[in-house]
């Protein structure tokens, strides 16, 4: 049976009863077994849509269910507990993310595997680690440990690519601002190439440098937000410690 494993959040209610009930839920299924849960954890949250503190945690789950299904059972759990899908990072009774499924690598239009922002957020790496710290992730190819420990590294470099010298100096001033304690680099202007811990590339069409000529490790296809920095800005909490 594949070894699964999800990320809990909520903030809105009785979001450890609401946890509760989920497991549950899920463990009844006839295809679904709970083998292991994280302690639940409050996190700050990210971005501006609300103020309400989080709670997060991961659960690790044996399936005869293919991706597709899975995520149709999570979702119904999530409708069934109250979940309304409204705005993006804000507040909600109840959000189930599949994270991963063994060690497989999907991309389709309704479910990406593993996660695509997992190995580098902080409220969804912290839980995991708990119950996970061996597991290999399939792209990055590196522990679920070793992933978190990277992030806690200080002092935490946050490199830019794929943007022209100016436009990368102006956005890492906006960012230093917001973040004084992170270092920040112009991926494209570093000597030596450092290893930073996060590169975000903003895939402009004239930029130096390519997604797939950045180590494949640190990388993070950005080029989604490069016109709108507080979706940068977001990225940087999600990989910070803000509890």
């Amino acid at each position: 049976m594949p070894d699964c494993y999800i990320a809990l959040g909520g903030n809105q209610g009785n979001v450890r009863e609401t946890f509760d009930l989920a497991l549950q839920r899920l463990d009844a299924h006839p295809r679904i077994s709970v083998v292991k849960t994280s302690h639940w954890i409050e996190t700050t949250p990210v971005g501006s849509q609300t103020d309400d503190v989080f709670l997060n945690g991961a659960a690790q789950l044996l399936v005869e269910l293919s991706p597709e299904e899975l995520l149709r059972e999570l979702q119904s759990v999530e409708a069934e507990l109250g979940r309304v899908r409204h705005v993006r990072w804000g507040a909600r009774t109840l959000d189930l993310d599949l994270l991963l499924y063994d060690q497989l690598v999907l991309e389709a239009d309704e479910l990406v595997i593993p996660h695509p922002a997992c190995w580098y957020r902080r409220f969804v790496l912290d839980p995991l680690v708990e119950i996970a710290p061996d597991v290999i992730h399939p792209v990055k190819q590196i522990s679920i440990s070793a992933l978190q420990q990277r992030l806690l590294k200080r002092p935490f470099n946050f490199s830019i690519a794929g943007l022209p010298r100016d436009e990368s100096t102006a956005l890492i001033e906006q960012l230093q601002s917001r973040f004084p304690e992170v270092e920040f680099s112009c991926w494209e202007s570093s000597e030596g190439h450092a290893d930073p811990t996060l590169i975000a590339w903003l895939g402009a069409d004239d930029a130096e440098t390519r997604f797939e000529d950045l180590p494949l490790l640190p990388r993070i296809d950005a080029s989604a937000s490069r016109h709108d920095t507080e979706q940068n800005i977001w990225l940087l909490q999600s990989a910070l410690d803000f509890r």
